[in-house]
């Protein structure tokens, strides 16, 4: 148990004495009064680069997983229910795992990492065990650790920002880590596109080693945490049930489901749309998803910039209603130019919307609750990652003959649109004030 501690203090005084050459500004330091984002950049990067290696790695699962999942299963329905069926047996760990980590006593390396140091290498080894499966069985059962060890990760890491960080800056953070999310997907569909052809397992591989180093990157944060603050920190931990109470939240927990939804439902099928539907190859496929990639990159700090000048919930609102009516205008292109041509501003749209949703959460959660805050957006993302691939599979299946230009994948656009819309309309109920109550 001891050698996480000496690999983080290693890695800390490289990090405190290792760029002095530079100025203070590359100097590992926790926040103080009046400093802004780029004097803190050193612990902005680290803070994001797991975001990175999750995103790497559920982009992996979800995007290239179904392409070996129908040579076992031969049934977009099946792939559907795979992806998102055993996604839904660990809807229980994000709730219980941001809630919990509020309330642990403290530790050397802090509340949040238990939960990390156990979900890292639960979710790398079902990555790697994904592509051997030689049955349904056993690949559901590599999803499912994959999931378990995901939403046991990822509440108590995203709560890491509103433990370190000020208000004024969550946007702002969120920014960042939306560019490592996007850089995460991007790289992981450009190296599907080049790996699957050479050895199937070795994205899958590559994906678990990213998440474990880019894991061990944080070990320095938790121990300056440690270090520098007081062993007991100012919380006040609430449970789930309580920060239920709240209206505000439990509306955010529906409309976060549904941008989720639509995410999951784009990701697990817009290869097989690309490769099946308009009859292209998994190198173009992934290509024209790089394009999503770079808009995605370049949407999160443009996303930190509007939140700024007026406000999380008029942004996700306006730009819900971009993103939503250009997925359901999707539908009607048959070839993929059409598809090309309004792709960047819809992508671009899309970026913003899943960039400020985090920073939403902790604005309205009660002081001393976010792990519990960051649990609740998970559980609402699970029931969407779950739900997401179930029903647009279902809905690829059974729309052939009304689609059957594209053997019925073009009803993925309908799908994944509406939700989207509705979530827009919600937004715009009772949310006169984005204050938070504390």
């Amino acid at each position: 148990m001891n050698r996480p501690f000496k690999i983080a203090d290693a890695l800390l005084d490289r990090l405190a004495h290792g760029h002095e050459r530079h100025g203070q500004r590359w100097h590992l330091h926790l926040p103080r009064e009046g400093e802004s984002a780029a004097q803190l950049r050193p612990l902005l990067v680290l803070l994001g680069l797991p975001t990175f290696g999750l995103a790497f790695a559920i982009s992996v699962l979800t995007t290239f997983g179904p392409v070996i999942l129908i040579h076992l299963t031969h049934s977009t329905t099946l792939v559907g229910l795979l992806i998102g069926g055993e996604g839904a047996f660990a809807l229980v760990i994000p709730l219980a795992a941001g809630a919990l980590s509020d309330e642990l006593p403290p530790s050397p390396l802090g509340r949040r990492f238990p939960f990390v140091v156990a979900g890292a290498p639960l979710a790398a080894f079902g990555l790697v065990l994904l592509p051997f499966s030689p049955s349904t069985a056993i690949a559901g059962a590599a999803v499912l650790a994959f999931f378990v060890g995901y939403y046991l990760y990822y509440p108590p890491y995203r709560a890491l920002y509103a433990d370190l960080l000020p208000r004024r800056l969550y946007a702002r953070a969120q920014a960042g880590q939306a560019i490592a999310r996007g850089a995460g997907l991007g790289f992981a569909l450009l190296a599907g596109g080049l790996l699957l052809g050479v050895w199937q397992p070795l994205l899958f591989i590559i994906g678990a080693g990213i998440l474990v180093a880019t894991t061990i990157a944080l070990l320095p944060v938790f121990r300056l945490e440690s270090r520098c603050r007081d062993s007991t920190l100012p919380y006040r931990p609430a449970s789930v049930r309580v920060i239920l109470r709240y209206p505000k939240l439990r509306l955010f927990a529906v409309v976060n489901a549904l941008w989720e939804f639509s995410f999951a439902g784009l990701k697990s099928f817009i290869v097989l749309y690309i490769v099946r539907g308009l009859g292209r190859s998994p190198a173009v496929a992934s290509a024209v998803i790089a394009v999503v990639a770079v808009a995605y990159v370049a949407g999160a700090p443009l996303a930190s910039w509007l939140a700024d000048h007026y406000g999380i919930v008029r942004v996700l609102r306006v730009t819900s209603f971009i993103y939503g009516a250009g997925l359901v205008i999707g539908v009607l292109p048959h070839s993929l130019v059409p598809l090309l041509v309004g792709l960047p501003f819809v992508a671009l749209a899309g970026a913003i919307v899943l960039t400020l949703p985090q920073a939403l959460a902790f604005t309205l959660a009660p002081a001393g609750s976010e792990g519990a805050a960051a649990g609740l957006q998970d559980f609402s993302r699970g029931v969407g990652v779950v739900l997401g691939p179930i029903v647009v599979g279902a809905a690829i299946g059974a729309s052939r003959s009304l689609f059957s230009a594209t053997d019925g994948y073009a009803v993925m656009w309908l799908v994944i649109g509406i939700p989207v819309l509705l979530a827009a309309i919600l937004l715009g109920r009772d949310w006169a004030s984005e204050t938070t109550w504390r």
